[in-house]
Order: C-alpha cells, then sequence, then structure tokens
C-alpha cells in the first residue's frame, strides 16, 4: 500500500530532482551573464563559455543522488512535504560544500561564485517545486485509494488511523469492518459499515481499491473463516492485505523474502540491511582509508621512529580481536606499552576502573611516557587505518573488544557484533573511558538500531573535538 507508492514517488522524484538541478545551473549562468558587470563590483570579470562548466555539471549529477540517497530523500515512506522540504534544505547545503571542494581541489578557479550561490538558491527552489508537482499529478490530482479496514475493534481502528495518516500518499479510508464481536460504539472517527460477510457488497458500494485485515489479537483463526470471502476479493480484483499484529512483540524490522520459486519467507533483523548504503560506505571507507595512508605517511614514520627510541620491542602492538558477528581478525595499533604489557595484566586486575569484562586504568604503569602522549591524543589508532583498508574495521562502529571479553559478555551485549568495528563510534564521543560497560554497550546498540551514513558523517565530525580535546582517553 505505502510501499509501492513510495517507489513510484521515489522513482518519479529522481526524474524531477535530476531536471531541476540541470535547469538550476543553466539558469545561475544565464542570469549571470545578464547581468552587467559594471552595475555590481562583485560580478566583474568575464564569464567562460557554458562548456567549461561541464566537469562542475558531471560532479554535480554524481554528488547530488548520493547525498539525496544518503539523507533518506529516496527511501523514507509517508515523509510529509514539510519535513521534506526541511531535509532538502540540508542535501542541498551539504552536496553545495562538497561541490565547493571539487572546484577548489580540481583547479577550477574560473568558475563563477555567484554563478555557484544562485545555482544553489534556484536548486533548493525548483526541486522543491518540482517534488510538490510530482505529488499533485500521481497522488492529489487523482483519485485517492480507498481502503476498507476491518478486523478486530482496537485493531482495526489502529490500522486506519495509520492509514490516514499517510493520506499525503493518496490513500482514503472508505470505512471499518467488524469481525463480528464488536459494532460501532460511537467514539471512532470513521464509520462502521458491516461484518466480514458484507465485505463483497462494501468493496463495491464503497469503491475500495483495498481491503486490510487487522485481525484481534488472538483471533487469528478467524481468518480460516473467511478464506473464501478473502479467495472471491482477490478474484474481483481487490487488493487484500493482513496486518502482522498477530505476531509477537519483536525490536527486529519484519521484512518478506524468497528462497527459490515457492519457498516465501518472513525475515526478523535488527540490523542494518540495506546493501546499497553499506556498499556506499565501503567505497568511502578504502578511498578514505587510502587517502590518509599517503597524505600521513610522514606521520607515520615519525611515531614509528618515536615508538622505537622509546621503548625496545617492536613498532606495532598486534591483538586478535573479535570483528564483524564474531570472526576473528589482527587489530593494529602503535604499541604504547611495555613488550610484557599482557603478561602483568593480571597484577593489576585489582586497579581495574571499569565494570564488566573490560580493563582500563589511570596512570597505567605499563605504558611508556611516549606511549602515553600517543594514548592522550589516539595517534597510536592510526595504523587501523589498514584495517580499515582491508576491510576487517570501517571507519565509524562499535570498538573491536578482545575475544576474553566477548566470552564474557551478555547475550544482549553480543548484538554489537552485528555490526563491523569502527575506529570511531558514539562511545567515542560520548566520555569514553568516563562511561560505565554498561552504557558504553547500550550506545553501540542505540549505533546499530539508528544507523545511517548521515549518523556516520556526524560521528566522524564530532570525533575531531573529541580527540583534540582527549575527552576520556587514557
Amino acid at each position: 500500500m505505502i510501499a509501492e507508492r513510495a517507489r513510484l514517488i521515489n522513482g518519479a522524484y529522481v526524474v524531477s530532482d535530476a531536471l531541476a538541478t540541470v535547469l538550476s545551473l543553466a539558469l545561475a549562468y544565464i542570469l549571470r551573464g545578464v547581468v552587467p558587470g559594471d552595475s555590481m563590483p562583485f560580478l566583474s570579470g568575464s564569464l567562460p563559455p557554458f562548456a567549461w562548466y561541464l566537469p562542475v555539471l558531471a560532479c554535480i549529477l554524481l554528488v547530488w543522488p548520493l547525498v539525496f540517497y544518503a539523507l533518506g530523500l529516496y527511501g523514507r515512506q509517508g515523509r510529509t512535504l514539510n519535513s521534506e522540504t526541511s531535509v532538502i534544505l540540508v542535501a542541498v547545503g551539504i552536496a553545495g560544500l562538497l561541490l565547493i571542494a571539487f572546484i577548489f581541489t580540481a583547479r577550477q578557479q574560473f568558475i563563477s561564485r555567484p554563478v555557484i550561490v544562485a545555482f544553489l538558491l534556484l536548486d533548493f527552489v525548483l526541486v522543491v517545486g518540482l517534488r510538490r508537482m510530482v505529488r499533485g499529478l500521481l497522488l492529489d490530482g487523482g483519485e485517492p485509494r480507498r481502503v476498507l479496514v476491518a478486523g478486530g475493534a482496537v485493531e482495526a481502528r489502529g490500522a486506519a488511523a495509520l492509514v490516514h495518516s499517510h493520506r499525503d500518499w493518496g490513500l482514503e479510508v472508505a470505512g471499518l469492518v467488524t469481525d463480528g464481536r464488536w459494532q460501532d460504539e460511537g467514539h471512532s472517527d470513521f464509520p462502521v459499515l458491516g461484518a466480514y460477510d458484507d465485505l463483497l457488497r462494501l468493496v463495491q458500494e464503497q469503491h475500495a481499491a483495498e481491503v486490510l485485515i487487522a485481525p484481534a489479537t488472538g483471533q487469528l483463526g478467524d481468518l480460516h473463516d473467511i478464506a473464501g470471502v478473502i479467495a472471491k476479493l482477490e478474484e474481483q480484483g481487490t487488493m487484500v492485505r493482513l496486518a502482522m499484529n498477530f505476531l509477537p512483540r519483536s525490536i527486529s524490522r519484519l521484512s518478506f523474502d524468497q528462497l527459490g520459486e515457492d519457498f516465501p519467507l518472513l525475515t526478523f533483523s535488527n540490523t542494518p540491511g540495506n546493501e546499497v548504503l553499506l556498499a556506499v560506505r565501503r567505497v568511502a571507507d578504502v578511498i578514505i582509508a587510502m587517502a590518509l595512508l599517503v597524505l600521513l605517511c610522514p606521520l607515520l614514520l615519525a611515531i614509528a621512529v618515536g615508538v622505537k627510541l622509546a621503548s625496545p620491542g617492536p613498532v606495532l602492538f598486534r591483538q586478535v580481536r573479535c570483528g564483524l558477528h564474531g570472526r576473528r581478525f589482527t587489530f593494529l595499533k602503535f604499541r604504547t606499552m611495555r613488550t610484557d604489557a599482557e603478561r602483568l595484566k593480571p597484577l593489576l586486575e585489582p586497579f581495574n576502573e571499569m565494570d564488566g569484562p573490560a580493563f582500563k586504568m589511570t596512570n597505567d604503569p605499563r605504558v611508556f611516557p611516549f606511549g602515553g602522549f600517543l594514548r592522550r591524543t589516539s595517534l597510536d589508532e592510526l595504523p587501523q587505518l589498514w584495517n580499515i583498508l582491508r576491510g576487517d574495521m570501517s571507519f565509524v562502529g562499535p570498538r573491536p573488544s578482545v575475544v576474553d571479553e566477548v566470552n564474557q559478555y551478555e547475550p544482549w551485549q553480543r548484538r554489537r557484533l552485528s555490526m563491523k568495528p569502527g575506529l570511531t563510534c558514539l562511545w567515542q564521543i560520548s566520555g569514553r573511558n568516563e562511561l560505565t560497560f554498561d552504557e558504553w554497550m547500550r550506545l553501540d546498540l542505540e549505533y546499530i538500531d539508528n544507523w545511517s551514513l548521515w549518523l556516520d558523517i556526524k560521528i566522524a565530525f564530532k570525533t575531531i573535538p573529541a580527540v583534540l580535546l582527549g575527552r576520556g582517553a587514557r
């Protein structure tokens, strides 16, 4: 009901957004050419041919859809026009910053700054305007899709209210149909038109396109009694939908899939499952990690020399840790402790300042002075760029735990292993070692439950001041 309409609208949005963006750049260029430079000093200078702007246009056509998709402008179902407008403003702002970064990086100095400013303003206005036209043409301009809602008293009214809340998508509640156990009690926002036996007649009278059945809790057996009615509704071309409210409450998201041609599956999942967004994140991880490894080569070499001079032993600390779904991988850091640190750890257990299986200690005697500086500045984490490049880690995600700690996790804590570990996460920007172990675990689960590319970007930017100020670092 909602999903089909969302696909229709999203497809039209992709086309209208691309049209609005190209048109905005052309209009901005034309307006800059029309306004004489001598009338406004900041517009002085000749305007190059539009063909010179083609690399900029190519960047726009690549960046704009990715940013819009990452912010949910092609995936969120049932978003109202007002909330959509505010997200478009943010998306155009972020995409504009990326465009300006491209112009400076590619040394496109001939690009007119007034043209770019006018383009961004026009793009916001035209994207919003064309999206409203799309909704008007595809939804509001036609007859609404009328839905009969049948089932138990509480369940049917709740489902009807939900359908009504999506009226922006062209949906309309035609009325309620009872399961025979209740009647109109006078405090419903929608009229009660009859019972299950009246469905065939009511569909014709109300010109309903769909019937949504929300059975009363514990009364799933009623569906067997109306199986014949459902078959007749299907036969006459009326779509029938069954609410899954009879399933037990779950923290997972439900989705339907199919294995082979005739083996339907109902999937319970409480982890991010959008393969496209996860692939975009992986590509970004590889590109950024490669760039940082090249740019930071002098710094990495200097730190390696410092570690070697400050303490005898290897430059890198290698440790087996648990990654995605508990898979083991070799975790890399610059060594900040003496070489026998693991052997001395049991002697320091009485001084552990963290609850749970994690071990943290202020002024740990195993840390040598230069290692302490690396820890406070988080420079010891830089070798993990190689872990990110290999695919063991991502830039943002729950911090990878050692195997002994994971073996002591409670069942609810193991869910943090359902996301690829990262260099930084909510824990990193929320106090780090100042938090209790349970708070740390719950922050990781909060991140998993609310994951999006936009959340990753926000965490990455908030990590910078947290690292510079050394909040919670030990």
